[in-house]
């Protein structure tokens, strides 16, 4: 095993650690503020004119974007998520409990084609891709995985940025280094163009926030993980606080930046 293998596979097991102490969180902030809601139906959007009748959800997490995909979509379609979190997994089936036509997976959405064989309309990431360290191992799964007319769509966290659409963290806290998640957007970007039976579209999302959301935000356990690692949770806490209150002091207005991709399969 290599040391990126090494560093992939501790960096895999951080994730599902945190993302097992996020979900009641995840729930709680998304039940404030809808944002996972207002990517997956922007992403459903986007993918007009067409209309999936298989879908397969890449992160589903607690299932928010899978509601949000299988209500969005004309005529309900077949929806499979994937997680790698149990804690996700749980909270994803009781929201989504009583639904014909969903199905819960727990698996490593980097060994897509062990789990499915089966193809797709559609494959979704919603604020997913970011947090698998062979994201292209994934991506090259997903898409042997998708009809001929199909389509891939993806929403990717960009960072802050002022009014000026300027990285706003180096503004304020220079020679900080964050970057959350293990992929940039731009080795995203190069993966997409390396798949070429597919057509790729971006779409930026830039949206004003306020110093409450972003708290709310970066408190998520997952979330807080990426701007301070190795700290245990509950010292991040107080540190977060400092960090939103300097950044939305100094930076107004904030705002949150996101990237939409939607990759067509001629």
């Amino acid at each position: 095993m290599t040391g990126k293998d090494e560093f992939d596979n501790r960096f895999k097991k951080a994730i599902e650690r945190n993302f097992d102490e996020s979900a009641g969180i995840y729930d709680a902030f998304e039940e404030k503020h809808h944002l996972f809601e207002t990517l997956s139906n922007r992403l459903c959007e986007l993918i007009a004119p067409s209309v999936p009748e298989r879908v397969l959800d890449v992160g589903c997490g607690t299932g928010i974007s899978t509601l949000a995909l299988y209500k969005a979509i004309p005529r309900s379609p077949i929806v499979y998520a994937i997680d790698i979190s149990d804690a996700m997994l749980v909270r994803a089936r009781e929201r989504c409990k009583g639904l014909p036509g969903i199905y819960l997976v727990r698996g490593d959405a980097e060994q897509l084609s062990s789990y499915f064989q089966e193809k797709f309309d559609a494959v979704f990431y919603t604020a997913s891709i970011f947090l698998i360290p062979k994201f292209g191992d994934s991506i090259i799964q997903a898409c042997s995985l998708i009809t001929a007319g199909g389509v891939l769509a993806i929403s990717f966290y960009v960072g802050l940025f002022d009014d000026e659409q300027q990285d706003a963290i180096p503004l304020v806290f220079p020679g900080m280094k964050y970057q959350y998640g293990a992929v940039a957007y731009p080795e995203l970007l190069e993966c997409l163009s390396a798949q070429k039976a597919f057509r790729s579209t971006e779409v930026d999302f830039h949206f004003e926030i306020s110093r409450e959301f972003l708290f709310d935000f970066l408190s998520i356990p997952a979330q807080s993980a990426g701007l301070f690692p190795k700290i245990p949770y509950i010292q991040r806490i107080p540190m977060v606080r400092d960090f939103c209150d300097k950044l939305a002091t100094e930076v107004s207005p904030l705002f949150m930046g996101w990237k939409f991709v939607i990759s067509r399969k001629r």
